[in-house]
């Protein structure tokens, strides 16, 4: 799916005499961009009550994570409106993927390579892994 929102991510362009933030170009909004941790790069600029499948789209070319979107379902309906007006890191970009989310009733775990997207409420029954310390204190 072609991401419909506006994306824009200050590359390191500025290191080689830019000057200015310049948008991405819209072939490259669907590819993945390997960003360097910490670094606040990534200017959000979504329309109002984005669709949950053009939110997964952006968030998936910042982290290069691979995501599960059931179809047909009412995930793929949701809508959220997230607004961000300073640049964010990746991995700060991520949490409010996740909180807005949340914010739709809506959480990810990991299968495989991907992230499934899934009702909260679901997320007692399904196949969830989990991970025990093996050095955690009895």
């Amino acid at each position: 799916m072609f991401l419909a929102c506006a994306l824009t991510v200050a590359m390191p362009a500025l290191a080689l005499g830019a000057g200015k933030l310049e948008p991405a170009a819209p072939a490259a909004a669907n590819s993945c961009r390997k960003l360097p941790p910490g670094k606040r790069i990534v200017k959000l600029n979504l329309k109002p009550e984005t669709s949950l499948p053009d939110l997964v789209a952006w968030i998936s070319a910042i982290t290069c994570k691979g995501f599960l979107l059931p179809a047909g379902s009412a995930i793929e309906s949701s809508k959220v409106t997230i607004v961000a007006p300073e640049l964010l890191s990746p991995e700060e970009a991520y949490r409010l993927f996740l909180d807005a989310l949340d914010s739709v009733g809506l959480t990810v775990y990991p299968v495989g390579r991907f992230m499934r997207i899934i009702e909260i409420a679901k997320a007692k029954t399904s196949p969830i892994s989990v991970y025990v310390s093996s050095d955690a204190a009895d």
